[in-house]
């Protein structure tokens, strides 16, 4: 049998619903030439007649125990045969043209190891809209600053760098992007630091710092905000993400030139999206009128970090102050 030029990566557990919509989404890209593997964490197989419902290039696979996440994305792709890969979570649909706009950046512009488009934000409640500030339906993440297809090449020190000061995007998603099967397994696969906290920034870092990206600014799928999102009910995996994430990128990175700068940028990165988050967490549970103890207990280890320290102040403006917080950060980025 050919090989395909492209393997989408999932894994799933539970989660019929979503599965099936971003499974539906797959089916309609435009350009044809690829599989599917979807690794089911639930030992009961309990995905396997929606998958099966596809054509035969939907491929199910049970773990025959729930490995996790990672260990099971990872399952996924070694299950692949694709020349080029996409991690896929099972609620972030694609659109149509994903694969046809990616595979043409490849055959155009040759010798980068992956190929990204943008992404959307997709809200479906609208109290979870006020927590991020976003509209029920489709909120852009896409750069403000080029028209809607442009595309810009990088190097790897320069994604790398551009990735953690967010001048690309304002948020990523690993879903759509192509990437080199060879390189996915040189790096041994979707990052594994003991949370999935963060994976997007370390499976994009670690993959483009071997042999470039190349960025289209345009939507070619969008992330689910939902209910049942990772990341609302695992604070002591904060701790963990605080601690490896860093590690993790540097192992991945520090062959690149300018070293110390981007080990700068990471550490700084993760300190500001460690009080977003927790002032998100914060807001959550007052919403919700959980008065959630683990919440308070990374709260306090978080900042026991030497790194993260510096950032206590900037985190209570957001949490109790985030009007004061935003303001003093908008007059900050005007007199830059």
């Amino acid at each position: 049998m050919q090989r395909p030029r492209v393997s989408f990566c999932f894994t799933t557990y539970k989660r019929f619903e979503y599965l099936r919509k971003t499974l539906e989404s797959v089916q309609k890209q435009t350009f044809p030439d690829f599989e599917v593997i979807v690794s089911d964490n639930d030992p009961e197989q309990s995905a396997r007649t929606i998958v099966e419902s596809f054509d035969e290039r939907f491929k199910y696979f049970p773990n025959h125990e729930n490995l996790g996440m990672k260990k099971s994305f990872n399952k996924s792709l070694e299950r692949s045969s694709g020349e080029y890969i996409v991690m896929i979570a099972d609620d972030d649909p694609v659109y149509p043209d994903m694969l046809e706009t990616l595979i043409g950046l490849a055959e155009n512009y040759p010798g980068y190891g992956m190929y990204m488009g943008g992404c959307d934000w997709f809200c479906t409640e609208p109290q979870i809209g006020k927590l991020y500030n976003f509209n029920v339906g489709t909120n852009s993440c896409l750069s403000n600053n080029f028209s809607i297809g442009h595309i810009q090449t990088f190097s790897a020190e320069e994604f790398v760098i551009k990735l953690f000061s967010l001048k690309i995007f304002s948020h990523y998603l690993w879903s759509t992007c192509i990437v080199q099967k060879n390189i996915l397994l040189e790096i041994e696969g979707v990052p594994d630091y003991g949370t999935p906290f963060l994976g997007d920034y370390a499976y994009l870092s670690a993959v483009g710092a071997k042999k470039g990206v190349v960025v289209i600014n345009k939507s070619l799928g969008c992330q689910t905000l939902h209910n049942e999102n990772f990341g609302r009910n695992q604070n002591e995996q904060l701790i963990l993400a605080a601690k490896n994430f860093p590690t993790y990128v540097k192992d991945k990175t520090k062959h690149l030139q300018n070293w110390p700068l981007i080990e700068q940028q990471i550490y700084r990165f993760t300190a500001l999206w460690i009080v977003s988050h927790l002032s998100f967490l914060h807001h959550y549970y007052q919403q919700t009128g959980n008065r959630n103890e683990s919440f308070r207990q990374a709260e306090k280890e978080l900042f026991k970090l030497k790194y993260l320290t510096k950032y206590k102040f900037k985190y209570l403006l957001k949490k109790n102050f985030p009007v004061i917080h935003n303001l003093a950060v908008k007059i900050k980025s005007f007199i830059k």
